[in-house]
């Protein structure tokens, strides 16, 4: 899709990226929702009728078919990844008869490896699989929760309650692992972390690989010198020490927002005084605080809206224990606001200087977390005004359009 989350705000990013440093990019998505982004097609456009009623029907089957299953997380089982490969071809041929690459971002539920491998075929182009969390380096999960079958090569999946080591991850995991390979397909991960994922996989862990992140519109996503107008457009306290974090269901656990909740809670018995920006899900603060205030930004879209919640803050936290690459960290860098981390999907800058931000080990560790944190908020104002800048500093030529247009094209020849 074209909205909706992150990943699909990424995957605009790139398109955009691509189209500003003159690349010919058309993006298909299986659900439009935008009509800002030049060359974005609904696939769902390019169907016959009759086309059409197939592949309802199918979705519908295969809906039926996994009513016995639970899976936990999120997903791709390739249950209803049944849109067919030629109206894509007809559709990208009649814009240029061969392309030199088929990026995939997520397919889940749109399209199979088998589908992409006549698309690219068709196409005479490359396959670049853009790590999305771990969609393309295992046989069904997007994130795995700790379960480590992917580098065996799935089956007796935990996510679907199977005992059966011949179920459908491990077939699908089987039929991606020769599709890629027969394609001599690329992996592009966005942080280191998610590329030792790729390699431990084994999916992928045979093919050729690159490291970079997703580009961000730097012209709008920036630093400011003073915070004090953003925090008055938002509604937060001109002079208070200011964590901007992103809002999300505790119940998702790898995204770790229980995690900071908890940390939080040591850092208010101990009487610290922090202010904490909530962008996104409302309702997750809960009462009861004494020392640490709140303000819930509630959901904000566009590259514009969010740019004027980091300039507002002073650190931002990123509590996830599982996690490909949050753009929201690369936002906040950019932004020129320091990083409190997790070791876990973050971008190749200088963490150990400790000027970008800090690294929060062991993943998963309260009590560290509360630490770290607590540092931030007593933090004299000019060691962390000299961070903001570090931060921007490493970050900003990283998220670079260009940037990401000479890594990209340099993996033709991987």
């Amino acid at each position: 899709m074209d909205a909706g989350g992150g990943a699909a705000d990424g995957f605009v990013r790139i398109h955009r990226a691509l189209l500003g440093q003159g690349h010919a990019s058309v993006a298909y998505v299986i659900k439009q929702q935008r009509q800002d982004v030049p060359a974005m097609v609904d696939a769902r456009r390019l169907l016959g009728p009759w086309q059409k009623l197939v592949w309802g029907l199918g979705r519908v089957w295969a809906k039926l078919r996994r009513l016995h299953l639970r899976p936990v997380g999120v997903y791709d089982f390739n249950a209803e990844a049944n849109f067919p490969a030629e109206p894509i071809i007809r559709a990208a041929r009649a814009r240029a008869e061969k392309w030199d690459l088929v990026v995939v971002h997520w397919a889940g539920a749109f399209v199979t490896a088998d589908t992409i491998r006549r698309i690219a075929e068709a196409l005479g182009a490359r396959v670049v699989l853009w790590q999305v969390d771990m969609a393309h380096v295992t046989g069904g999960c997007h994130s795995n929760l700790g379960c480590l079958k992917y580098q065996t090569g799935c089956g007796a999946c935990p996510l679907i309650g199977s005992k059966d080591v011949d179920d459908v991850s491990s077939r699908q995991a089987a039929n991606r692992r020769k599709t890629w390979k027969e394609l001599g397909a690329v992996l592009l991960a966005p942080t280191e972390w998610s590329a030792r994922q790729a390699r431990e996989s084994a999916i992928t862990g045979g093919l050729p690989s690159k490291v970079f992140p997703i580009p961000l519109d730097l012209d709008v996503l920036r630093p400011v010198e003073d915070p004090r107008g953003a925090r008055a457009a938002l509604g937060l306290p001109a002079d208070a020490r200011v964590l901007l974090v992103r809002g999300i269901d505790p119940a998702l656990t790898y995204k770790g927002f229980g995690l900071l909740l908890e940390a939080l809670r040591l850092l208010d018995a101990q009487g610290i005084a922090l202010h904490v920006a909530v962008l996104g899900e409302t309702g997750l603060m809960g009462a009861g605080w004494k020392h640490v205030t709140y303000t819930e930004l509630g959901v904000r879209r566009g590259d514009a809206a969010i740019a004027v919640a980091y300039q507002s803050a002073d650190f931002f936290v990123n509590p996830s224990t599982n996690d490909n690459g949050p753009m929201m960290v690369g936002e906040a860098l950019v932004c020129g606001v320091p990083v409190v981390a997790y070791p876990v999907g973050l971008p190749s800058v200088p963490w150990a200087e400790g000027m970008v931000g800090r690294v929060v080990e062991p993943v998963g560790d309260i009590p560290a977390l509360a630490a770290t944190i607590r540092a931030f908020a007593e933090m004299p104002a000019a060691e962390l005004a000299a961070k903001k800048r570090a931060a921007a500093a490493a970050a900003r030529p990283l998220y670079a359009a260009a940037h990401f247009s000479e890594q990209l094209t340099s993996a033709q020849s991987l």
